[in-house]
């Protein structure tokens, strides 16, 4: 086959297919055109998880690189054929400005896991407030990151010091998962935080995954 399977796309990432297919003309101006148009690729082509296009400014022509990823058969990320980028090459010469030249990569990707330590009120049963926060953490991942998409570590914060369980959520931190079945990629993700800790920013050739949600979060309660 070309690729896994890639499961349906959620609301979320149909509303914003929709918005970009009203916007593109039949004609792939805009970086928001090109990622319509690979979206919108008839299935026999074979199917793209997540598509950013970005102007290489290097370059003195119009040159557009172009990172594709597809979903495996347990729907984690993986790198796409080379059979899916000619096909990907071929949909997109119909509709590219001439001056236009397209470099279809491989983006890096990052597995990562989070860990935390919160402060739980003294009525609550501490497994089970463990448990809730986890289970808030595993559904703000459940829809894949976009290539290049920051972490915004803030919300994370925000989404356990909503919970009743818990009074005060003392650090939330973000580490590279490595290991036989993680990506083979890591990266320094302290040269990528905000000055202030809140943001974990990504590198427009990178995307993170939180690739075993029921593993790779931790917490430690107070």
């Amino acid at each position: 086959g070309i690729t896994g399977d890639v499961s349906k796309p959620t609301l979320n990432e149909l509303k914003q297919r929709v918005n970009d297919v009203f916007a593109s003309q039949n004609r792939a101006v805009t970086a928001e055109d090109y990622e319509a148009l690979i979206y919108r690729m008839p299935p026999r082509f074979g199917s793209v998880k997540r598509a950013k296009i970005v102007r290489d400014q290097d370059s003195f022509k119009r040159n557009l690189n172009l990172y594709i990823l597809s979903e495996d058969f347990d729907r984690k990320l993986t790198t796409s054929s080379q059979i899916l980028k000619n096909n990907i090459k071929v949909w997109l010469n119909q509709y590219r400005m001439l001056n236009d030249t397209l470099d279809i990569l491989d983006p890096r990707i990052i597995n990562i896991k989070i860990s935390f330590v919160a402060v739980v009120d003294y009525s609550q049963e501490k497994l089970e407030a463990l448990n809730i926060a986890i289970t808030e953490i595993q559904s703000m991942f459940r829809e894949q990151l976009d290539i290049g998409q920051p972490i915004y570590i803030t919300k994370i914060y925000d989404v356990l010091n909503n919970l009743d369980e818990i009074v005060d959520v003392t650090h939330v931190k973000i580490e590279n998962a490595t290991g036989s079945n993680y990506s083979d990629e890591t990266i320094n993700l302290s040269q990528y935080m905000s000055a202030d800790g809140r943001i974990l920013y990504a590198p427009e050739n990178v995307i993170y995954e939180l690739k075993y949600p029921n593993l790779d979060i931790k917490g430690t309660i107070k």
